[in-house]
């Protein structure tokens, strides 16, 4: 194949065809991750910006990439078709895998256990939910925000070591140890006096200072606990009820 200007051009108009319909399919998908799966700060933190990161890469360049590379008005209608089939192959199984996969990272409850708040996702709970709704009985909030309490019974603590050990749940994802709400602002209030310890830090308490003056809030207005991510951490801040407020 002879490759000359007007091939060129033919191939551009082709592939921007191609970026400008990704790019509508790439902003509803957008949508979905940044407002619904991963509402910050979970987005950045918790596997919504790597999810994102997959997406665009398919949908964003190896679709239109292909195109460029394999799209020739030159060829048979019959080539054509079969070149626009494999193209529309290749990108749309490798868009369900990231979508999929981003969908299944996605955190369904944010759990305060111990001294920190972390995700679970929906494999975390094995066969233990027959449907995310379960969880919503526990918080308004979503993803919901939920207590786990673990015992000070050595019999129970036994038996959350083998439920880890035999199902593969970990403490997070045990439904048994859920409370509800009112247990939330109990064990946040518990663990303040740990909690801005830990704010001591100049970078973290610089961070501190400025969401409550940017939010008019003084230190006795608000309860914050830390809350690790699989990419990173951030605060979370809840008024003295427990319920959630925003983040810094």
């Amino acid at each position: 194949m002879k490759f000359t200007k007007a091939l060129l051009k033919t191939k551009l108009k082709a592939t921007a065809v191609h970026f400008s319909l990704s790019l509508i399919v790439f902003f509803i998908l957008a949508y979905q991750i940044f407002y619904v799966w991963y509402p910050m700060p979970y987005f950045s933190i918790a596997g919504g910006w790597q999810g994102m990161r997959i997406i665009a890469a398919v949908d964003l360049v190896l679709g239109p990439l292909i195109t460029f590379l394999i799209f020739d008005l030159s060829k048979s209608r019959r080539e054509i078709t079969l070149d626009l089939l494999f193209i529309a192959t290749i990108q749309i199984s490798a868009l369900i895998y990231g979508v999929v996969t981003t969908y299944e990272q996605r955190p369904v409850a944010i759990v305060v256990v111990d001294e920190y708040i972390v995700a679970a996702i929906e494999s975390d709970y094995g066969s233990q939910l027959d449907s995310l709704d379960d969880l919503k009985q526990f918080s308004p909030e979503i993803p919901p925000i939920i207590h786990a309490e673990i015992p000070f019974d050595m019999e129970l603590l036994n038996e959350i070591t083998r439920i880890r050990r035999e199902d593969g749940i970990a403490e997070h994802a045990q439904m048994q140890l859920y409370r509800p709400h009112s247990v939330l602002v109990m064990g946040l209030r518990r663990l303040q006096p740990s909690h801005l310890r830990r704010l001591e830090k100049p970078e973290v308490k610089q961070k501190y200072e400025h969401w409550l003056a940017q939010n008019l809030k003084q230190p006795d207005d608000v309860l914050v606990a830390p809350f690790i991510g699989r990419y990173g951490g951030a605060w979370l801040v809840f008024d003295r009820d427990g319920n959630y407020l925003d983040y810094f």
